[in-house]
């Protein structure tokens, strides 16, 4: 009987091993490639992962997903026990929830329902084709960013309008680079403030007229003071 169990436990494990190398791929490699075993972990991590459209790109920068819109979701999100981690891809259009593994398809569904309601917002989930680049996407760990992080895309997005803004403001008075770039970089500073929740509108307002002031003119500075805000959005031709 002992040896008749010996030889089954020695069957199973060259089965394993057989398994584990099948497919002219070779288990365990001195040289193995750190990639393929952070991919391995990601499809296991994929099991409890579900991608959702959602519409969170940015209105200022059409390029990237809105940081101060999103922020908000993803941390709302993660407080819930139901889920590990919530992310949002560069382009504002995929939201990825990681599930505990503890948590069941009905707790998600009502859980992300109550959420998406308080915040006002619409998610849809994904499947099929759009599901799986997706995931292929979010396997790759490029570009997708958790609940603070989506602060560096108000930070990008801050800069792309400081840039518009300046550019509109050259075109209605005489501005030379070396004004146009302390502009610039003192609206890129302040707006990030702004975009990331550490001062309000108003405030920033006031400080870049404060800035304007140090540099230009009453007449110019009435002028900033008239168009303040144009640029937020970029233009149909732009």
């Amino acid at each position: 009987m002992r040896e008749k169990n010996r030889v089954l436990l020695v069957g199973m494990m060259l089965l394993c091993a057989s398994n584990l190398t099948g497919a002219g791929q070779t288990a365990c490699c001195a040289d193995e490639p750190k990639s393929d075993t952070r991919s391995a972990q990601e499809h296991v991590r994929l099991a409890n992962v579900t991608f959702y459209k959602v519409p969170l790109v940015c209105p200022a920068a059409p390029q990237i997903g809105c940081g101060s819109t999103s922020k908000p979701l993803l941390v709302e999100l993660e407080r819930s026990s139901l889920v590990s981690e919530a992310w949002l891809n560069r382009a504002g259009t995929v939201m990825a929830i990681v599930w505990s593994g503890q948590s069941k398809p009905r707790q998600r569904t009502k859980a992300l329902r109550t959420i998406l309601k308080e915040k006002d917002m619409a998610a849809t989930e994904l499947s099929g084709e759009p599901m799986q680049q997706a995931a292929r996407d979010f396997q790759s760990g490029q570009g997708w960013y958790r609940g603070a992080d989506v602060d560096h895309l108000s930070e990008e997005e801050a800069g792309v309008i400081a840039n518009r803004w300046i550019g509109r403001f050259r075109e209605k008075i005489v501005l030379t680079n070396e004004k146009a770039k302390i502009l610039q970089e003192a609206f890129t500073a302040q707006l990030k403030r702004q975009l990331t929740g550490k001062c309000a509108r108003e405030e920033t307002r006031e400080e870049l007229l404060k800035v304007a002031r140090q540099n230009l003119d009453e007449k110019d500075v009435t002028i900033l003071l008239e168009n303040f805000g144009d640029g937020f959005r970029p233009k149909k031709d732009e």
